[in-house]
Protein backbone atom coordinates (compact mmCIF):
# COMPACT_ATOMS: atom_id res chain seq x y z
CA UNK A 1 0.00 0.00 0.00
CA UNK A 2 1.19 3.51 -0.92
CA UNK A 3 -0.76 5.87 0.60
CA UNK A 4 -2.49 5.38 3.92
CA UNK A 5 -5.74 7.39 5.63
CA UNK A 6 -6.60 4.35 7.83
CA UNK A 7 -4.94 5.77 11.10
CA UNK A 8 -2.09 7.78 10.84
CA UNK A 9 -1.98 9.69 7.42
CA UNK A 10 1.43 8.52 5.34
CA UNK A 11 2.98 7.79 2.45
CA UNK A 12 5.34 5.64 0.85
CA UNK A 13 6.07 1.66 1.49
CA UNK A 14 4.33 -0.18 4.28
CA UNK A 15 7.76 -1.56 5.89
CA UNK A 16 8.96 2.10 5.88
CA UNK A 17 5.79 4.89 5.11
CA UNK A 18 6.54 8.32 5.34
CA UNK A 19 4.76 10.44 7.95
CA UNK A 20 2.77 13.83 6.56
CA UNK A 21 3.90 15.95 9.66
CA UNK A 22 1.72 19.43 8.88
CA UNK A 23 -2.22 18.65 9.64
CA UNK A 24 -3.58 21.07 6.69
CA UNK A 25 -1.06 18.85 4.07
CA UNK A 26 -2.44 15.93 5.68
CA UNK A 27 -5.95 17.06 4.93
CA UNK A 28 -5.21 18.28 1.83
CA UNK A 29 -3.74 14.69 0.76
CA UNK A 30 -6.79 12.63 2.62
CA UNK A 31 -9.22 14.97 0.38
CA UNK A 32 -7.39 14.37 -3.12
CA UNK A 33 -7.27 10.59 -2.24
CA UNK A 34 -10.63 10.44 -1.52
CA UNK A 35 -11.71 11.61 -4.86
CA UNK A 36 -9.56 8.35 -6.38
CA UNK A 37 -7.84 10.13 -9.43
CA UNK A 38 -10.35 12.97 -10.05
CA UNK A 39 -10.01 16.21 -10.80
CA UNK A 40 -10.76 18.26 -7.62
CA UNK A 41 -11.39 22.14 -8.29
CA UNK A 42 -9.44 24.93 -6.10
CA UNK A 43 -13.25 25.76 -4.55
CA UNK A 44 -14.01 22.66 -3.27
CA UNK A 45 -10.52 21.95 -1.98
CA UNK A 46 -10.88 25.34 0.11
CA UNK A 47 -14.18 24.06 1.29
CA UNK A 48 -12.79 20.88 2.74
CA UNK A 49 -10.02 22.82 4.72
CA UNK A 50 -11.92 25.64 5.54
CA UNK A 51 -15.63 26.46 7.44
CA UNK A 52 -15.56 29.72 5.97
CA UNK A 53 -12.66 29.77 3.88
CA UNK A 54 -10.45 33.06 4.61
CA UNK A 55 -9.38 35.64 1.90
CA UNK A 56 -6.15 34.16 2.05
CA UNK A 57 -7.32 30.94 1.99
CA UNK A 58 -6.15 30.19 -2.12
CA UNK A 59 -2.75 31.33 -1.54
CA UNK A 60 -2.44 28.82 1.43
CA UNK A 61 -3.88 26.48 -0.65
CA UNK A 62 -1.03 26.58 -2.93
CA UNK A 63 1.08 27.11 -0.29
CA UNK A 64 -0.10 23.35 1.15
CA UNK A 65 0.37 21.61 -2.36
CA UNK A 66 3.69 22.85 -2.58
CA UNK A 67 4.57 21.37 0.33
CA UNK A 68 2.60 18.05 -0.36
CA UNK A 69 4.21 18.38 -3.46
CA UNK A 70 7.82 18.46 -2.23
CA UNK A 71 7.08 15.48 0.47
CA UNK A 72 5.84 13.21 -2.71
CA UNK A 73 8.83 14.62 -4.66
CA UNK A 74 10.77 13.33 -2.18
CA UNK A 75 9.91 9.83 -2.39
CA UNK A 76 9.76 9.99 -5.95
CA UNK A 77 6.43 10.60 -6.89
CA UNK A 78 6.03 13.97 -7.74
CA UNK A 79 4.55 13.54 -11.48
CA UNK A 80 1.34 12.17 -9.23
CA UNK A 81 -0.12 15.57 -8.28
CA UNK A 82 -1.03 17.18 -11.39
CA UNK A 83 -1.91 21.22 -11.74
CA UNK A 84 -4.78 21.54 -13.96
CA UNK A 85 -5.36 25.09 -15.30
CA UNK A 86 -9.44 26.07 -16.05
CA UNK A 87 -11.30 28.85 -17.34
CA UNK A 88 -10.80 32.67 -15.45
CA UNK A 89 -7.53 30.28 -13.83
CA UNK A 90 -9.53 28.44 -11.72
CA UNK A 91 -8.10 25.20 -12.01
CA UNK A 92 -7.61 22.19 -9.84
CA UNK A 93 -5.65 19.76 -8.75
CA UNK A 94 -5.56 15.74 -9.19
CA UNK A 95 -3.54 12.97 -7.71
CA UNK A 96 -2.88 10.46 -9.66
CA UNK A 97 -3.77 6.79 -7.96
CA UNK A 98 -4.90 3.08 -8.82
CA UNK A 99 -7.00 1.61 -6.17
CA UNK A 100 -4.78 -0.83 -4.75
CA UNK A 101 -2.33 2.01 -3.64
CA UNK A 102 -4.78 3.73 -1.14
CA UNK A 103 -5.92 1.42 1.80
CA UNK A 104 -9.14 3.03 2.30
CA UNK A 105 -10.47 3.00 -1.59
CA UNK A 106 -9.10 -0.78 -1.06
CA UNK A 107 -10.84 -0.98 2.31
CA UNK A 108 -14.58 0.43 0.56
CA UNK A 109 -14.38 -2.08 -1.98
CA UNK A 110 -13.69 -4.80 -0.08
CA UNK A 111 -16.71 -4.10 1.78
CA UNK A 112 -19.06 -3.68 -1.31
CA UNK A 113 -17.65 -6.71 -2.27
CA UNK A 114 -18.40 -8.50 1.16
CA UNK A 115 -21.80 -7.37 0.98
CA UNK A 116 -22.49 -8.24 -2.21
CA UNK A 117 -20.97 -11.95 -1.60
CA UNK A 118 -23.47 -12.17 1.54
CA UNK A 119 -26.62 -11.12 -0.14
CA UNK A 120 -25.67 -14.11 -3.23
CA UNK A 121 -25.74 -16.43 -0.22
CA UNK A 122 -21.82 -17.09 -0.26
CA UNK A 123 -20.57 -16.64 3.52
CA UNK A 124 -17.35 -18.35 3.00
CA UNK A 125 -16.47 -15.78 0.01
CA UNK A 126 -18.20 -12.79 1.89
CA UNK A 127 -15.84 -13.54 5.25
CA UNK A 128 -12.82 -13.63 3.61
CA UNK A 129 -13.38 -9.85 1.74
CA UNK A 130 -14.59 -8.66 4.49
CA UNK A 131 -11.82 -9.94 7.39
CA UNK A 132 -9.29 -8.55 3.94
CA UNK A 133 -11.19 -4.91 4.19
CA UNK A 134 -10.62 -5.63 8.27
CA UNK A 135 -7.38 -6.64 7.93
CA UNK A 136 -6.57 -2.37 6.23
CA UNK A 137 -8.07 -0.87 9.45
CA UNK A 138 -5.31 0.91 11.21
CA UNK A 139 -7.92 3.40 12.92
CA UNK A 140 -10.04 6.18 12.63
CA UNK A 141 -9.71 7.84 8.83
CA UNK A 142 -8.20 11.74 8.52
CA UNK A 143 -6.09 11.38 12.36
CA UNK A 144 -5.21 15.07 13.13
CA UNK A 145 -6.11 16.32 9.63
CA UNK A 146 -6.88 19.51 8.91
CA UNK A 147 -10.66 19.22 7.26
CA UNK A 148 -13.85 21.23 7.67
CA UNK A 149 -17.67 19.66 8.28
CA UNK A 150 -17.75 18.63 5.17
CA UNK A 151 -14.87 16.72 4.84
CA UNK A 152 -15.17 15.86 8.31
CA UNK A 153 -18.52 14.07 7.21
CA UNK A 154 -16.97 12.26 4.57
CA UNK A 155 -14.12 10.58 7.52
CA UNK A 156 -17.44 9.75 9.94
CA UNK A 157 -19.22 7.78 7.18
CA UNK A 158 -15.73 5.65 6.99
CA UNK A 159 -16.31 4.57 10.57
CA UNK A 160 -19.88 4.16 10.40
CA UNK A 161 -18.81 1.52 6.94
CA UNK A 162 -16.22 0.30 9.31
CA UNK A 163 -18.92 -0.70 12.32
CA UNK A 164 -21.29 -2.53 9.40
CA UNK A 165 -18.50 -4.56 7.84
CA UNK A 166 -17.35 -5.90 11.37
CA UNK A 167 -21.54 -6.31 11.93
CA UNK A 168 -21.70 -8.36 8.55
CA UNK A 169 -18.82 -10.33 9.24
CA UNK A 170 -20.64 -11.69 12.21
CA UNK A 171 -23.61 -11.82 9.98
CA UNK A 172 -21.36 -14.59 7.44
CA UNK A 173 -20.06 -16.44 10.43
CA UNK A 174 -23.19 -17.31 11.67
CA UNK A 175 -24.28 -18.49 8.27
CA UNK A 176 -21.17 -20.72 8.47
CA UNK A 177 -22.16 -22.10 11.71
CA UNK A 178 -20.40 -20.53 14.25
CA UNK A 179 -22.58 -19.06 17.18
CA UNK A 180 -20.95 -18.42 21.02
CA UNK A 181 -17.68 -17.62 20.29
CA UNK A 182 -18.97 -14.63 18.18
CA UNK A 183 -20.69 -13.17 21.03
CA UNK A 184 -17.64 -11.42 22.17
CA UNK A 185 -16.93 -9.35 19.20
CA UNK A 186 -21.08 -8.60 18.84
CA UNK A 187 -20.08 -7.18 22.47
CA UNK A 188 -17.32 -5.12 21.20
CA UNK A 189 -20.26 -3.31 18.71
CA UNK A 190 -22.55 -2.60 21.36
CA UNK A 191 -19.89 -1.46 23.44
CA UNK A 192 -18.84 1.54 20.66
CA UNK A 193 -22.53 1.91 18.74
CA UNK A 194 -25.42 0.07 21.38
CA UNK A 195 -28.43 1.78 18.71
CA UNK A 196 -27.41 -0.81 16.69
CA UNK A 197 -30.07 -2.63 15.94
CA UNK A 198 -27.91 -5.40 13.78
CA UNK A 199 -25.98 -6.22 16.58
CA UNK A 200 -28.77 -6.97 18.75
CA UNK A 201 -30.13 -9.46 16.52
CA UNK A 202 -26.65 -10.92 16.21
CA UNK A 203 -26.03 -11.36 19.79
CA UNK A 204 -29.80 -12.87 20.09
CA UNK A 205 -29.09 -15.36 17.64
CA UNK A 206 -26.05 -16.31 18.75
CA UNK A 207 -26.63 -17.23 22.26
CA UNK A 208 -29.58 -19.21 20.98
CA UNK A 209 -27.92 -21.10 18.16
CA UNK A 210 -25.32 -21.72 20.55
CA UNK A 211 -27.83 -23.67 22.89
CA UNK A 212 -28.30 -20.97 25.49
CA UNK A 213 -32.04 -19.82 24.79
CA UNK A 214 -32.01 -17.96 28.62
CA UNK A 215 -28.92 -15.49 26.99
CA UNK A 216 -31.01 -14.71 23.95
CA UNK A 217 -34.13 -13.82 26.11
CA UNK A 218 -31.86 -11.71 27.94
CA UNK A 219 -30.10 -9.96 25.15
CA UNK A 220 -33.80 -9.55 23.79
CA UNK A 221 -34.17 -7.47 27.26
CA UNK A 222 -31.02 -5.45 26.88
CA UNK A 223 -32.36 -4.67 23.72
CA UNK A 224 -35.23 -3.14 24.46
CA UNK A 225 -33.70 -1.58 27.72
CA UNK A 226 -30.94 0.28 25.79
CA UNK A 227 -33.03 1.39 22.44
CA UNK A 228 -36.16 2.39 24.35
CA UNK A 229 -35.07 3.18 28.05
CA UNK A 230 -31.64 5.38 26.96
CA UNK A 231 -32.59 6.04 23.37
CA UNK A 232 -36.61 6.58 22.86
CA UNK A 233 -35.92 4.20 19.92
CA UNK A 234 -39.18 1.19 18.89
CA UNK A 235 -37.32 -2.08 18.15
CA UNK A 236 -38.13 -2.65 14.70
CA UNK A 237 -40.41 -5.19 13.25
CA UNK A 238 -37.53 -7.57 12.38
CA UNK A 239 -36.30 -8.20 15.70
CA UNK A 240 -39.68 -8.14 17.23
CA UNK A 241 -40.42 -11.43 14.88
CA UNK A 242 -36.51 -12.83 16.06
CA UNK A 243 -37.79 -12.61 19.76
CA UNK A 244 -40.86 -14.31 19.28
CA UNK A 245 -38.71 -17.06 16.79
CA UNK A 246 -36.65 -17.50 20.25
CA UNK A 247 -39.97 -17.54 22.48
CA UNK A 248 -41.31 -20.02 20.30
CA UNK A 249 -37.63 -22.15 19.97
CA UNK A 250 -38.14 -22.00 15.87
CA UNK A 251 -35.01 -22.98 15.06
CA UNK A 252 -34.86 -22.99 11.48
CA UNK A 253 -36.73 -19.29 11.97
CA UNK A 254 -33.78 -17.58 14.28
CA UNK A 255 -31.34 -19.31 11.89
CA UNK A 256 -32.65 -17.74 8.98
CA UNK A 257 -33.82 -14.62 10.93
CA UNK A 258 -33.81 -10.83 8.63
CA UNK A 259 -32.48 -8.40 10.62
CA UNK A 260 -32.32 -4.62 10.35
CA UNK A 261 -29.43 -3.90 8.16
CA UNK A 262 -28.16 -0.31 8.61
CA UNK A 263 -27.53 1.84 5.50
CA UNK A 264 -23.37 2.84 5.38
CA UNK A 265 -22.27 4.88 2.26
CA UNK A 266 -18.63 7.20 2.12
Amino acid sequence: MLFHLLGRVQVGDDDAPTTIGSAPVRGLLAALLLEEGRSVPVEQLMRYLWEDPPGSARKNLRLHIARLRNRLAALGLRDRLITLRGGGGEGGYRLLTVPEEVDAVMFRRLAAEGFALLRARRPHAAEEALTGALRLWQGPIGQDCTASELLRSRFTAFGELHLTVRERLVEARLGLGRTADLIPEILEVLADAPFRETSWAHLMRAYYLGGDVAGAISAWGRATAVLGGQLGLDPSAELHELHLAVLRRDDDAVRGAVVPQPQAAC
